[in-house]
């Protein structure tokens, strides 16, 4: 994209610290960390990547497979995947000095995103008027999110999330605490879906999310857009 953005702009990257979901080995899926990371980078956004829980980034084996490790992840992987290690706790950063704040996903979000602590945080950014991403199984953070007057953040807006015709084609269905993608509907979100495995995002305003890893980075191309 070329390097759109003053180095004044700043990008905050929220990851899981969870490596397992009940007995299922999980973490972080490594594209959607590393396909914004790039991006918003090569943009020249300053980015930060910190955590739950701080520390060490727990990454999901198998998004690094073959079949699943792109181009951004071996990016990171011949940098020495810095940026994963020893990241901060989201608890202890300052929201108000980025522009943009996004959450990717993994399974492992679906332990320790839909909290309250997680979703006060989403809620305060967006407040603050800063650019909220999402994508995959990201979105599990704005599920206690609110708007105003208390309502969900995503109540009447648009969202992307992992639908939940892929998580029956990944086999977790009976392992993930809800669907998420019926969660956002339960929620008041107008979900835009697409087919399975394809690049899916929408911007709704300074709401920014993606259906799945495929999706990372036009996700956060939008979010650039959205900060300008």
């Amino acid at each position: 994209m070329g390097n759109l953005c003053s180095a004044s702009k700043k990008a905050l990257i929220v990851s899981t610290s969870a490596d397992k979901m009940g007995d299922h080995a999980t973490g972080a899926w490594s594209e959607e960390i590393c396909g914004p990371y790039y991006t918003f980078a090569d943009a020249g956004f300053s980015v930060t990547i910190c955590s739950i829980n701080g520390g060490d980034i727990p990454i999901d084996a198998g998004s690094l497979g073959d079949q699943f490790k792109t181009e951004n992840d071996k990016r990171m992987i011949d940098a020495g995947s810095g940026p994963l290690k020893g990241t901060a706790k989201l608890s202890d950063v300052d929201l108000n000095s980025y522009d943009i704040i996004f959450f990717a996903g993994g399974h492992g979000t679906c332990v320790d995103f839909p909290t309250s602590a997680v979703g006060e945080a989403a809620s305060k950014a967006y407040a603050m008027g800063k650019v909220v991403g999402a994508v995959c199984h990201g979105p599990m953070a704005l599920v206690n999110a609110k708007g105003e007057g208390d309502t969900p953040l995503v109540k009447g807006k648009q969202v992307a999330c992992f639908t939940d015709v892929e998580e029956g084609q990944v086999g977790l269905t009976s392992k993930v605490p809800f669907l998420l993608e019926a969660k956002m509907k339960e929620l008041g979100a107008t979900i835009v879906p697409a087919d399975p495995w394809s690049d899916n995002s929408v911007a709704d305003g300074k709401l920014v999310t993606g259906q799945n890893p495929q999706s990372s980075v036009s996700c956060a191309q939008k979010c650039i857009v959205a900060a300008q």
